[in-house]
């Protein structure tokens, strides 16, 4: 990794934990700069103001969402693995952005440029994972009967509960492997098994 880009990483790292802590409008440029260890001159250099610092960390949020994942190219796994593989992914992310996320949320009732920002990030998310289902159902993978809009917004109502379930309620262990939690696919199984075309109404 190169130093510039070891440099930003830091600044991001340091500004995420800030923005979960205090919220966007109770952090400074220059508390950033500090807790990442460098001058408030290179936090502008690199990102020119605070709000270029947090549309920075939403680009990097949005590359974890399943929404953005879709739209950016065509697989070659079945819908039912490609669909449970973004599950796998959004919740993945929305548990490392965690607090971050949930902090930012409440700011962006009462903040305007934070409101921008994820303004930029959450409504492309659900637009190209409803882009993806209406493919789907195109093709007679997914239930034609159904909103593409509704299908997107009951798969993020699934992966949202699930991390809003174990983060914010604490009602349940965060599990020590995405990617081979069984809890997870079953949840998800409830989901394809009302999403999924039956096999009659397959071309």
């Amino acid at each position: 990794m190169s130093e510039a880009r070891d440099t930003g990483d830091r600044i991001l790292l340091a500004a995420r934990e800030l923005f979960a802590n205090r919220g966007y409008a109770g952090t400074t440029t220059r508390a950033i700069a500090e807790a990442a260890g460098v001058n408030e001159v290179t936090v502008f250099r690199r990102f020119e103001n605070k709000q270029g610092v947090l549309r920075a960390l939403g680009k990097q949020m949005a590359l974890r969402q399943a929404g953005h994942a879709a739209a950016a190219g065509p697989d070659s796994e079945s819908v039912r693995d490609t669909l449970l593989r973004l599950a796998r992914m959004e919740i993945a992310g929305a548990l490392e952005d965690g607090g971050f996320a949930i902090r930012l949320a409440f700011d962006a009732r009462s903040v305007p440029e934070v409101a921008a920002v994820l303004g930029e990030g959450i409504p492309g998310n659900l637009t190209g994972l409803a882009e993806y289902m209406a493919e789907q159902q195109a093709t007679r993978e997914l239930r034609d009967d159904i909103d593409p809009s509704v299908m997107a917004e009951a798969f993020f109502g699934l992966t949202s509960s699930y991390v809003m379930y174990r983060m914010v309620m604490g009602v349940a262990e965060l599990p020590a492997d995405i990617e081979t939690d069984q809890g997870i696919e079953q949840l998800f199984d409830i989901f394809w098994s009302g999403a999924a075309a039956q096999e009659g109404e397959k071309a």
